[in-house]
């Protein structure tokens, strides 16, 4: 717990909070732990079986050096199962009476958040934008939200028949059952047409440039 320290001697009486402890980093402190201390946590089922992990758990004070009272927060070392390496670190603010288990099962979550974010990158274009004004960024990601919460709601009706049903199953079905416009030869022509326009326009827009340099 944060304190000011008694005044030594002359001088002042000081007036800045200081810890009454020494600060140790996590990664030395859980190196100094034996192993009888960790605990082998169920996580959730996975495509190969039941997911597990080891887990390290001890009660901390977090103080950022200017707060007038420090946190006792949960701290939590996960390593894979046979893994000497620890993998994850992180801190919980939940109440002190919150059992591991629980911890250890909300810290997991972090693979479907990173899960989700995968898909809409690879099914949904999240991450394929040129844009220059922030409201643009706003339009395409509310459009990519939109989509990945159609499919969301897709695989949860499908999960009963096809449990293994995937973002990329379903734009694959997409893709062939909707109905897609066929192009004629004009149609043809006028995009190729236009894509010369913009290649000509761009050229002769650097070539401004160049010379506004020179």
């Amino acid at each position: 717990m944060p304190s000011i320290p008694a005044r030594n001697g002359r001088g002042r009486q000081p007036k800045h909070l200081k810890a009454q402890s020494e600060a140790i980093r996590v990664d030395q402190w859980a190196s100094e732990q034996p192993d009888t201390v960790w605990r082998r946590i169920k996580l959730r089922e996975g495509e190969k079986g039941m997911l597990e992990a080891e887990y390290l758990h001890a009660f901390v004070w977090a103080w950022d050096g200017s707060e007038k009272q420090a946190h006792r927060w949960h701290l939590l070392a996960r390593r894979e199962v046979g893994a000497s390496e620890i993998s994850h670190y992180c801190l919980s603010n939940a109440s002190l009476e919150t059992p591991l288990q629980e911890l250890a099962q909300v810290q997991a979550q972090r693979f479907f958040i990173e899960h989700s974010f995968h898909e809409a990158k690879s099914e949904c274009g999240m991450a394929d934008y040129q844009v220059r004004r922030w409201d643009a960024w706003h339009h395409h990601m509310a459009l990519v939200m939109l989509a990945t919460l159609f499919l969301v709601k897709q695989r949860m009706l499908g999960r009963k028949r096809w449990p293994m049903l995937s973002f990329n199953d379903l734009v694959t079905a997409l893709a062939h059952m909707l109905p897609q416009r066929q192009l004629t030869t004009e149609d043809l022509a006028d995009i190729i047409h236009k894509r010369h326009r913009r290649r000509l326009s761009a050229k002769k827009s650097s070539a401004r440039r160049k010379v506004a340099f020179e």
